[in-house]
């Protein structure tokens, strides 16, 4: 009897579900980040921030805890994403060094 209420917390929409999505969310944003900050030339100023939660929102989008566990978010599928949202938050701000 209880096997069942147990199974339906683990669904979609669940608490659980949502914990491991934003788990998985604030991974793919420290990643973003700490990868991003070693390829942006001096004097170029990016919300690394902005653009990486931009990036996890679109590689998380319409995916579900079960989706994230089957099938992880991948290295490409992410640049594609930040590629995306860096068109959509403009161009980057570049700094004239002196």
């Amino acid at each position: 009897l209880l096997l069942p209420l147990a199974l339906t917390a683990c669904g979609e929409g669940s608490s659980i579900d949502e914990s491991l999505k934003t788990t998985v969310r604030q991974q793919l944003v420290a990643t973003c980040t700490a990868s991003a900050e070693s390829q942006i030339p001096e004097g170029v100023t990016v919300d690394l921030d902005k653009l990486c939660a931009c990036a996890a929102d679109k590689v998380l989008e319409g995916k579900s805890a079960k989706d994230l566990i089957s099938n992880p978010p991948t290295s490409a599928e992410d640049l594609n994403k930040v590629q995306e949202c860096a068109k959509e938050i403009g161009p980057v701000k570049i700094n004239p060094a002196g």
